[in-house]
Formats: structure tokens, C-alpha cells, sequence
């Protein structure tokens, strides 16, 4: 049987375009880090199952490469993929790298061994209801030109369940959260309840994708704590998605008190302990997390813990012992890197300073000991903006 033209032209743009599909979030890359963020990086991408993987890596001014060891896993059952994972360790500080796989090149830095000046971060989660409203995120992110990202949960919105998605986001992150001179930008993350097949009170086996994707210092275990300088610690929380709030507390404590002279320390996960959606403070999750952790953020100092999961932009007051007091903690945050936004049914609480419902990134600027915070919409625009002179050199 003879196809006209225009029938062969509609068959071929088919095939070619369930070939893109099926090629989207392959071979890119994502860059992470579990240990020293200036001597090692964690490389992550997905290739079909059974392909073989080409592998290279150097400095990024030098033309020579050298290959190693990749392991490789399932990603989900039923998707046709495999996850490649190579830890680079005995980097120098403040290097870039380039590494191949296959004909695609990619580039990421180490951190300095001890913080600069300046530094900056990018904050935020519930990054993708769309491909397009991620990106938008994503974009915001990049034109900061942050050293860094935390990643709070609400990735993919994949439910433990759609491996699909996973292949939008990670197409949109490796394509798009690149700086001005082609550096990739690093990120840590933390588990939010779109991971999770359930969302809450389930175990790592509820959340394959995630915990088969994304290297952790131990494995099963979305809770940890990453020095990034010598002053400036992050401890990376579960709020009660795959572990409970409570089986956290002796980790978190001896986290926490083991770096209690650090000038800059903070907290990472996804379910606000000061939130104003979903029931605010009522919240069964918000309050356990309030009498099991907030008293331990009050005891150490934490600086500020980033929240996410309820779609709207909040930033608190400082908040000590439940109340408004000038040595707390700022809560911020709330996630709405890449979702349709929720609107708050109060015009004020308490707790709260600021809260809008806009797409937003945060980015963290510390310069000269101070912490500035601001919150940057889809069209790269701040719209809020909160300085912490607290520690001010």
C-alpha cells in the first residue's frame, strides 16, 4: 500500500516526536552533593535500560579526561530505565569540572574550602504542577546566579507512581538552572509528599523514584545534615512523609548541637511548622513538628528553616518559645516554585510578616556575616526582601 505525502509526512512527525518523548531527561545531567561540597560532586542522569553509558570527566581548563565507575540501578519498574550514579571525590575547591556523557558535555563547580565574602543560594519546592510553570521557577533561580540550590520537596509531583514526570523535571532543571557562563547549578534536596505513593506516614518503599534517583549519606535516608563551609550547615528534615517527626529528634538534636557555634545554620524540609494554609498552626503535622523540633531550632539557634508544601509565598516574624521575639527563627518560604498559588482566608496571623500568593524562588545572600532574603517571582523581579544583621561582622 502507497501513503501520500502528506500522510508519510504526518506518520514521520509522529515517530519523531515519540522519539523526542521518550528521549526527554535522558543523558542530562543533574549535580548534587552528600559530602564535602568542596572536594566532591554526586553526577545523576537516566539512560534506557541495558545502553551502555559513556562516562568522562576533568577539569574544566584541562582537555584531558578519564573515565569511572558508574552504578547503575532501576528507576522505576515498568519504565524501560536505569539510574547512573558516580560520586567524584578528591576534587580540588572552587574548580570548575566538565564531565561527558556520550557527545553532551556538562559543567559544575566546587565550593571554595572557606566561604568567600559573598555567597549566595536559591531556596524553594512544589516545583512542577507544569513543565512550563517549573521552568519559569527555574529561570528565576538561574538569573540570581546562586552557588547553589535547596530543593524542598514537591519535585516532580510524581506520586511515587508517574515516571514520566520525572523525565519533564529533570529535562527543565538540567536544561535551564545553568549561570551565565554554563555552570550547572548544584543542589541538596529534601523528601515532600509528592514523592511518596500515599504522601504521609509511609516508608522509603512508598517513594522509589525518589530514593532511587537521588544519593543520600545513608542509604534510605532522607534526613541528614551537609556542611557546605566551615560556618554555614544545613540540617535536611522528612517532614513526616517516609519517617516520623518524632524518630528524628535524636538525629536532629545531634545535629544541631554539634554545630551550634556556626554562624550560619538552617533547616530544610517541606511541611511548614508555621504554615497558614491546610489548617496553619491546627495542622496535626504543624504541631508535632512544633513540639518536637521547634524547641531544638529555639535551643541551638537556627538562623532560619525554609518551608514549603502550602503554594503561597510567607515569610514570619523571628519566632522563639511560639512567640514574636528578635533572637528566633525565621520560617520562610512555603512553596510555590512551579504550582498554582493558594490564597490564604485571613488578612493577617500573628506569626506571619509578609505572604503573598505568587510563584516565587528564594534567594539567600550572605555577605559579611549578613543574611539577606529575598523572594523573586517568574519575571525575576523581587518582591520582598528581609536582612538579618544579626551576626553582622
Amino acid at each position: 500500500m502507497k501513503l501520500s505525502l502528506p500522510i508519510l509526512l504526518t506518520f514521520t512527525s509522529l515517530i519523531l516526536s515519540f522519539s523526542l518523548k521518550a528521549a526527554k531527561g535522558i543523558e542530562e545531567a543533574l549535580f548534587t552533593w552528600t559530602d564535602s561540597p568542596s572536594t566532591t560532586l554526586n553526577v545523576i542522569w537516566l539512560v534506557k535500560d541495558k545502553d551502555p553509558t559513556l562516562f568522562l570527566w576533568g577539569q574544566a581548563d584541562q582537555k584531558d579526561t578519564q573515565s569511572t565507575n558508574v552504578k547503575r540501578h532501576s528507576f522505576y519498574k515498568g519504565s524501560g530505565l536505569e539510574v547512573c550514579q558516580v560520586q567524584l571525590t578528591g576534587l580540588s575547591p572552587s574548580t570548575g569540572y566538565r564531565i561527558f556523557l556520550g557527545d553532551k558535555e556538562f559543567r559544575a563547580r566546587t565550593l571554595p574550602s572557606k566561604r568567600p565574602d559573598r555567597i549566595s543560594f536559591v531556596t524553594g519546592g512544589d516545583m512542577m504542577h507544569s513543565p512550563d510553570f517549573h521552568k519559569g521557577g527555574v529561570k528565576a533561580m538561574a538569573s540570581r546566579s546562586p552557588h547553589f540550590a535547596l530543593l524542598g520537596g514537591d519535585l516532580a509531583y510524581a506520586n511515587g507512581q508517574s515516571w514520566e514526570r520525572w523525565l519533564d523535571w529533570i529535562e527543565e532543571y538540567a536544561d535551564h538552572a545553568v549561570s551565565e557562563d554554563g555552570y550547572s547549578i548544584p543542589f541538596i534536596v529534601a523528601i515532600g509528599n509528592h514523592e511518596v505513593n500515599g504522601g504521609y506516614g509511609k516508608t522509603p518503599k512508598e517513594a522509589p523514584m525518589f530514593y532511587n534517583l537521588f544519593p543520600f549519606p545513608q542509604k534510605l535516608k532522607s534526613y541528614y545534615t551537609i556542611d557546605l563551609y566551615e560556618d554555614l550547615s544545613v540540617v535536611i528534615l522528612d517532614s513526616s512523609h517516609t519517617y516520623t517527626i518524632e524518630s528524628q529528634v535524636e538525629f536532629l538534636k545531634s545535629s544541631l548541637s554539634s554545630r551550634k557555634d556556626r554562624t550560619h545554620l538552617f533547616a530544610l524540609y517541606h511541611f511548614p511548622a508555621y504554615g497558614i494554609m491546610k489548617g496553619g498552626l491546627n495542622s496535626p503535622i504543624s504541631k508535632s513538628m512544633r513540639k518536637h523540633w521547634v524547641p531544638l531550632f529555639d535551643q541551638y539557634g537556627l538562623d532560619a528553616a525554609f518551608e514549603n508544601d502550602h503554594h503561597v509565598y510567607k515569610r514570619s516574624k523571628l519566632l522563639k518559645g511560639d512567640k514574636v521575639n528578635q533572637d528566633g527563627t525565621l520560617y520562610i518560604g512555603d512553596g510555590a516554585w512551579g504550582v498554582k498559588t493558594r490564597k490564604p482566608g485571613a488578612k493577617e496571623y500573628w506569626y506571619v510578616e509578609k505572604f503573598e500568593p505568587t510563584r516565587h524562588v528564594i534567594e539567600v545572600e550572605i555577605k559579611d556575616n549578613i543574611r539577606t532574603y529575598r523572594a523573586i517571582n517568574h519575571d525575576k523581579k523581587v518582591f520582598d526582601e528581609f536582612v538579618d544583621k544579626r551576626d553582622a561582622d
